[in-house]
């Protein structure tokens, strides 16, 4: 598919998804957004986003390689209109799963930043875990913030949705 199609399946997907949002500090900037995302690797993906190497029946590797589009229905949650990519892995042994990541970032304004991502669990076929702030230019540069996501695969199995909450302060 090209890249403007999947632009568009992208968007259309996000709007098709309910929003809803949570107060959750009176004094840190809430984020609660969700992002439909994409392969950009997709004659590598073997599921999805991600490539699964299968060593055992016991033991799988996953390549984490994802472009997202985040919006909110609060125009002041600071992930409304952040986009980017993200890269990462995972082991997946005896059923438990460890891993993470890093993603690359521009907010609305087109400021980049930076988070890492760490995958705590799957449980059928939903990846969550918990993200944090690194870093980047202007106000991103001193910011502070955490919290959980979570990733579900759409019945296509090329696309999923993704919904980020927590908090940042600046």
């Amino acid at each position: 598919m090209p890249p403007l199609a999947k632009r568009i399946a992208v968007l259309g997907t996000v709007f098709a998804t309910t929003f809803a949002a949570t107060t959750l500090n009176v004094n840190a900037a809430q984020v609660n957004a969700r992002a439909a995302s994409f392969s950009h690797t997709g004659q590598l993906a073997t599921f999805g986003l991600y490539n699964n190497a299968i060593v055992t029946d016991q033991l799988n590797l996953k390549r984490i390689n994802a472009d997202y589009i985040f919006l909110s229905d609060n125009p002041e949650d600071p992930f409304d209109f952040v986009s980017g990519s993200c890269f990462g892995g995972a082991v997946v042994k005896n059923m438990q799963v460890q891993g993470g990541g890093v993603c690359s970032l521009k907010d609305k304004n087109g400021t980049p930043f930076a988070l890492s991502y760490e995958i705590t669990t799957v449980k059928s076929g939903t990846y969550s875990g918990n993200w944090a702030i690194l870093g980047g230019d202007q106000k991103w540069d001193t910011a502070k913030g955490s919290g959980t996501w979570s990733r579900m695969a759409l019945p296509n199995k090329s696309m999923s949705v993704t919904t980020i909450q927590g908090e940042i302060t600046f």
